[in-house]
């Protein structure tokens, strides 16, 4: 029985169907429906062994288990609904992680403002740490250490902002340590101290100068959810709002890769998802796009997997290098796979927005060149059969109507384009940690727009889409996809009824018009060192 036991709550210890992008069904609160249909439709559970040790975790979790097995430590992830076989009990540690501990992330704090109900992640995360076997354990002095990319909901600065978050923890007993940023190594010094009663950090802020190389950062042990893998960290892009800039990039070596991939492969994962911040940038010092290191890559990944999708690309990434998007597809799109998926954040369609907080986005271009570089990287990607899911932000601060008005002029343009857009109401993270949230009692009307609109173009695109996500053969393939056309189509009456379906109120933009062809974008204006 291990001494060290890491879990996270049921949203996210599933495999969402082996579709990744289900998972952001667990950010909405269960409207009308009862949780449990919520559950089929978006996080059925895991499955275990006879320990309760689940067959896949997320890789985060899986990154932290693999450095404190690394270091000698009696650790193992254990499945929510197992945590009574270990607590209380020989177990004297409880790690805990996740997403959005509290709905406070996006796009949790959108639906949870608009909806004004707690979103499915937070309830059962407040659930796992109310289990009696959890307090009961607390009682009898295991350590709880929280991590993960939320552990900033925990700090003393949130518990201050928002007190229901402070009275919870207090509901617990509390919190030995909470720990933001990359703790391979610091886990293992923080575990060793909390195994023998020493003294804990109430709160630790992890800076760059703390982040691991890549021959520190331990290979998983263990298969991660979906067979995602990590293929490097950090990004240069710098956007304000994002705390994933202020770590050092990093690549791992296609051996650390096959390493992982191999562990997946071992169980019979044969879809899977590589990470970083950007799959296009793989091996590259700048931004611009290296083929000798991604195609590489990409032909090791359909070496154990038949079915490869991205994490996240960037716009001027792909339109510094329009056409190796086709030789990606080549090696990726066969006779097992017709279509990838990958998160794009387009956030704004305003150019002084772009400038005002993420102007390295759009580098080696000009700002003002933002509008015609998503649209003409939707035609490149859907016509290279990517179909992505972009994030747009509202209520950046400093914006205003004349931005919102450009943000939707662009949805209007890409309304034949086959993705799912996701608007996220702003969350106060990177360098712009110490502004306010975004609320739904601030949403003004030309932002309502903004969220209807593109409401309406995930509804009618989601339709499209649904042969090509659910394309896999299996017996349950014809359930899944009849199920989720019910459930569209019962969100699209949702709409409809309460006024909240917008399309366009002109013709949609053809992206067929040779016009905005990728060859026809002007050069970069910013001189790159290659």
């Amino acid at each position: 029985m291990p001494e060290v036991v890491m879990t996270c709550d049921w949203t996210m210890m599933s495999n969402h169907h082996g579709k990744e992008f289900l998972g952001f069904g667990t950010t909405t609160p269960a409207y009308l429906l009862p949780e449990k249909a919520y559950q089929k439709l978006f996080f059925p559970t895991m499955p275990t062994d006879e320990n309760g040790f689940p067959e896949q975790a997320p890789y985060g979790m899986r990154k932290v288990e693999a450095s404190l097995i690394d270091g000698g430590f009696d650790a193992r992830i254990v499945h929510p609904s197992f945590l009574d076989r270990y607590l209380p009990g020989k177990t004297k540690v409880l790690l805990v992680s996740g997403h959005d501990y509290f709905g406070l992330n996006p796009p949790s704090s959108t639906f949870a403002g608009v909806m004004k109900k707690e979103p499915l992640n937070c309830v059962n995360f407040k659930r796992m740490l109310t289990q009696p076997c959890v307090a009961e354990a607390r009682q009898q002095g295991m350590k709880l250490i929280a991590g993960g990319p939320c552990a900033w909901q925990l700090a003393p600065a949130t518990r201050q902002k928002l007190p229901w978050v402070g009275e919870f923890v207090e509901s617990i007993g509390g919190i030995d340590s909470v720990v933001e940023g990359e703790a391979d190594l610091f886990v293992r010094d923080l575990v060793k101290k909390a195994l023998n009663d020493e003294f804990l950090p109430p709160h630790v802020v992890l800076t760059p100068k703390d982040a691991p190389k890549v021959e520190q950062i331990s290979s998983i042990k263990y298969p991660s959810v979906n067979g995602l893998i990590e293929i490097g960290r950090g990004c240069c892009r710098g956007c304000s709002f994002c705390s994933v800039t202020t770590r050092p990039t990093r690549w791992y070596p296609l051996e650390k890769v096959e390493e992982e991939l191999k562990i997946n492969a071992k169980i019979g994962v044969r879809k899977g998802l590589l990470h970083s911040d950007d799959v296009y940038f793989y091996g590259s010092p700048n931004v611009m796009p290296r083929e000798e290191k991604l195609l590489p890559l990409l032909k090791l990944a359909k070496r154990y997997y038949k079915q490869v999708g991205w994490s996240h690309v960037a716009v001027a990434s792909l339109m510094t290098r329009p056409h190796l998007l086709q030789k990606c597809g080549e090696i990726l799109l066969d006779e097992h796979q017709s279509w990838w998926g990958v998160e794009i954040g387009v956030e704004t369609g305003s150019p002084r927005m772009i400038t005002a907080a993420m102007p390295g986005k759009v580098a080696p271009f000009k700002a003002s060149q933002w509008p015609e570089l998503v649209v003409q990287a939707a035609g490149l990607l859907n016509d290279n059969h990517v179909y992505p899911a972009c994030t747009f932000i509202v209520g950046l601060p400093q914006e205003t109507e004349d931005d919102v008005i450009k943000t939707i002029e662009l949805i209007d343009d890409l309304w034949d384009f086959r993705a799912i857009l996701v608007p996220m109401f702003f969350v106060p993270l990177g360098h712009l940690k110490n502004k306010d949230w975004f609320t739904r009692d601030r949403i003004s009307p030309i932002q309502q727009e903004l969220l209807k609109r593109a409401l309406t173009h995930g509804l009618r695109q989601s339709k499209t889409l649904l042969r090509e996500f659910f394309d896999s053969e299996g017996p349950n393939t014809g359930i899944y996809r009849s199920v989720f056309r019910g459930f569209i189509g019962f969100l699209d009456g949702l709409a409809r009824m309460h006024g909240l379906y917008s399309p366009p109120k002109k013709g949609a933009l053809n992206l067929e018009d040779p016009t905005r062809h990728p060859e026809r974008l002007p050069v970069p204006t910013i001189p790159v060192r290659e």
